[in-house]
């Protein structure tokens, strides 16, 4: 639990370009992300540029990036902490854990956590509005792949909604073992946009979360399914030294 798999930062394009020259002359390969920005976390030291947000995470990932105090920056995810002088780009760490969540919420209460206006003052413009043909070629794609049920696409979304409001307003969370950390209310296959609370686009000030990856980190083996992770945001961070 105390060691951290990931070290998660985001870069304005100086301080980025700054990086690069530094593991270049270093002969460190920085991995940049294709198309999912969780691709960066598959590799030693990796990232994902401000485009990349665009290419599969439009309609679910994208709001909360385009939202957030991190917008136009490159994200940073190192299995080393970087140097001193980039500490102040630091966002998260993330480290998986072997956590079982005590409870998870019914339909009712899932609509009643999207409900509070703590979450609904962060929801960003634009979040859920998937085209019709996307949400059905979703619903039919997890059935597909994972055997999950036929079901109107509104009900994942609500789900998915639930997912990030628990976060932004916690009704469910962990025990005092888990510094009462708000977890993810899903597994995987009902979970989108992980990255959220990965790389706190969210902007948390809780000291801790419990997070599943949702099924795009899944499918791009950036994370495990249904593991829980835990994710600690820059204010509550105590970094090893650089290597």
């Amino acid at each position: 639990m105390k060691t951290v798999w990931k070290y998660c930062y985001w870069l304005d394009t100086e301080a980025f370009r700054r990086l690069q020259e530094r593991m270049e002359a270093r002969g460190v390969c920085m991995v940049a992300a294709k198309q999912n920005p969780c691709e960066a976390i598959r590799v030693d030291i990796g990232y994902a540029a401000p485009e990349i947000w665009q290419v599969i995470c439009k309609h679910d990932a994208t709001p909360w990036y385009r939202a957030s105090r991190h917008a136009g920056k490159y994200l940073i995810a190192s299995s080393q902490p970087l140097d001193p002088d980039f500490q102040a780009f630091l966002a998260t760490t993330i480290t998986p854990v072997d956590f079982t969540p005590p409870l998870l919420p019914t339909p009712e209460q899932e609509q009643a956590l999207i409900a509070h206006p703590d979450y609904r003052r962060k929801e960003p413009d634009g979040w859920g509005a998937f085209p019709k043909e996307m949400g059905a070629a979703i619903i039919n794609g997890l059935a597909k792949m994972y055997g999950t049920p036929i079901e109107p696409f509104d009900d994942l979304l609500r789900t998915w909604t639930a997912v990030h409001a628990n976060f932004a307003a916690p009704a469910f969370r962990a025990d005092a073992a888990w510094e009462h950390a708000p977890y993810s209310i899903a597994p995987s296959v009902r979970i989108s946009s992980g990255c959220v609370e990965f790389f706190n686009l969210i902007d948390s000030s809780e000291k801790a979360l419990l997070v599943r990856p949702c099924i795009g980190g899944v499918i791009v083996t950036a994370f495990e399914k249904d593991r829980y992770y835990l994710v600690r945001p820059a204010s509550f961070i105590e970094t090893d030294p650089p290597m």
